[in-house]
């Protein structure tokens, strides 16, 4: 194995995005089971209500409790990988730089959505959008020093398709919010669909290839 830390390191990502993609699953559920519990009150029994209210916020603790357990697993990867990577390093500071953000937004916006808040949430989407640019080119770079010419052809491939989706998702997620006073709710409605769709497919796409990137690296 030539680069140990490399593919330590990128087993840790795909781990944290492993537990990410179950975050999403969970709060989902939890604030469905949450919002059904809530619309049933009046029609069901105090009992039935609780219990759903009660679950469906268990599934949301979870959801939190499991999202820090995966932001910390991929910053330790992002900064295990560095050490044989360089490109794994800016990798790493854009997550730091996403993570600053994110919760700089959610404080501006703890009184209120603003501007300025909603500016720099959308700062942090872009910073999560460079990480993935900065992960994949790493690997592609890995699998040119291991001769592996099968992974940069495929890296280079789905690189394109992967960064097209992302980009297309952060876009359709912020435009909203940037000509909120001229969209519809039902344009907000299909640009959150289709932003949802395309961040999808490019996660399912990211994944794979970081699967792949941890076995190439076993070797």
């Amino acid at each position: 194995m030539r680069y140990p830390n490399a593919q330590a390191g990128v087993k840790k990502v795909f781990i944290a995005e492993i537990l990410t993609l179950l975050v999403s699953v969970l709060a989902l559920i939890g604030a469905v089971t949450a919002a059904v519990g809530i619309e049933a009150q009046g029609t069901l029994s105090e009992e039935a209500v609780t219990g759903t209210l009660i679950g469906g916020g268990a599934l949301v603790l979870t959801a939190g409790v499991l999202g820090l357990v995966s932001l910390i697993i991929n910053l330790v990867g992002l900064r295990q990988g560095g050490k044989d990577e360089p490109g794994m390093r800016y990798a790493f500071i854009m997550a730091v730089l996403a993570l600053v953000s994110s919760v700089a937004g959610e404080a501006i916006n703890a009184n209120g959505t603003s501007t300025l808040g909603n500016m720099v949430t959308d700062l942090g989407g872009l910073f999560n959008f460079l990480v993935v640019v900065f992960v994949i080119a790493s690997l592609i770079r890995l699998a040119e020093l291991l001769d592996n010419k099968k992974m940069v052809s495929k890296g280079n491939r789905l690189n394109t398709i992967i960064l097209f989706c992302l980009l297309a998702s952060f876009l359709l997620e912020i435009t909203p919010r940037v000509f909120s006073s001229s969209i519809s709710e039902n344009m907000v409605s299909v640009l959150g669909i289709a932003a949802a769709l395309c961040a999808v497919i490019g996660y399912i796409l990211y994944l794979g290839f970081l699967k792949n990137a941890v076995q190439m690296l076993k070797k």
